[in-house]
């Protein structure tokens, strides 16, 4: 019995030091070592990467100057963008920019500098926004918080909050969406800067807060009209004070109105604008089309995915083919019969001779 249990212990033995071998401990020790370097290879690729977007973009002129190569944003706007950051403010930015954050921040850690650059970069150019936001590991807000940022209260420049509630609450009192169409112009403005008590308004004012006179005077206001489709009532939903707008920037601007209003429940199934050329690249820029051959007068929503129809103006497209008519004196038709604008001038004439006004409007 002693020899047997004896044997049992030396096997017991034998087993537990086979399982922990120093040749399988070895074995562990290289797999971990290999694992370990393999990891710090990764972490040095990930560390070569963030110094060389570091010293790759430097200063947001930087940021400013790859947008341009990129095609991304207009010549107009990165010069509106370079007054929007010089000296302190720039310093204040690139602070903000060297944040390696994953975490979106509150409204009150903005530096109000960052916030004025970003409201102006997205007005001009949501793709280019998001550009900059994913480069720079999310140190831009979301766009969801910059739709707040462009809210107004007091009738000042932006999208105005009262009309939005009062949109929502009106949605609510019906129970459903409200159909409605979007109508937005330029309206011409005095070009002249005055003091409000608190600032100077009169220049560029994109809602973003930016007080600089370097900016050049704006001589225009865009105005977004929402106009119900069911009902017998209208409301101005936001207005901004412009130089002038390319066709990608309206574009961009359009589509963040559309998605306002779609968060207060109006739906909006069309948008009704001029047909200057800037209106016309805008619809491009959309995917609309208005050759005769193979029209396309829709657009898809950005957030319902539905159609969204364009109508130019009837009264400004009928201005726009009496001045043709007047410069170009005389058009063909589809028949191939001459429209000529001499006889508009001769009925006018009859008009002065006889002393009569016929109901043509014609001054």
């Amino acid at each position: 019995m002693a020899s047997t249990s004896t044997a049992t212990d030396v096997s017991t033995d034998h087993c537990y030091s086979v399982k922990e071998s120093p040749r399988k401990l070895k074995r562990e020790s290289v797999h971990l070592q290999e694992k370990l370097e393999s990891t710090n290879k990764k972490l040095k690729v990930t560390q070569q990467a963030a110094r060389h977007l570091t010293k790759k973009v430097e200063s947001l002129e930087d940021v400013i100057s790859v947008l341009k190569q990129k095609n991304l944003v207009s010549d107009n706007c990165a010069d509106v963008l370079e007054k929007c950051l010089s000296g302190t403010s720039l310093q204040l930015v690139l602070r903000q920019l060297a944040k390696h954050k994953q975490v979106q921040l509150g409204d009150r850690q903005y530096p109000p500098e960052l916030r004025a650059f970003a409201l102006t970069l997205n007005f001009y150019s949501a793709k280019a926004y998001s550009f900059v936001r994913e480069t720079f590991e999310l140190c831009l807000p979301h766009p969801k918080t910059l739709s707040k940022w462009y809210r107004s209260v007091d009738g000042g420049v932006g999208f105005s909050d009262q009309a939005s509630q009062a949109v929502k609450s009106h949605a609510e009192s019906v129970g459903g969406n409200l159909i409605c169409s979007l109508v937005f112009d330029e309206m011409a403005i005095r070009r002249q800067v005055e003091w409000d008590g608190s600032s100077y308004v009169g220049y560029i004012d994109l809602g973003s807060g930016v007080d600089d006179d370097a900016l050049p005077v704006a001589k225009e206001a865009l105005v977004f009209l929402l106009v119900s489709v069911t009902e017998r009532w209208k409301v101005p939903v936001g207005y901004f004070l412009i130089d002038g707008l390319h066709g990608d920037e309206r574009a961009n601007l359009l589509c963040t109105c559309l998605s306002r209003l779609h968060e207060v429940n109006a739906n909006v199934v069309s948008v009704t604008f001029d047909g200057s050329s800037a209106n016309l690249a805008m619809a491009s820029k959309l995917g609309c089309t208005l050759k005769a051959s193979e029209p396309n007068t829709a657009f898809e929503h950005s957030e319902t995915n539905t159609p969204v129809c364009i109508i130019l103006d009837p009264c400004h497209m009928l201005k726009l083919m009496r001045n043709l008519l007047a410069e170009k004196h005389t058009l063909i038709d589809g028949r191939g019969q001459a429209i000529k604008w001499e006889y508009i001038v001769k009925l006018q004439q009859l008009q002065t001779k006889e002393g009569l006004k016929a109901g043509t409007k014609l001054t």
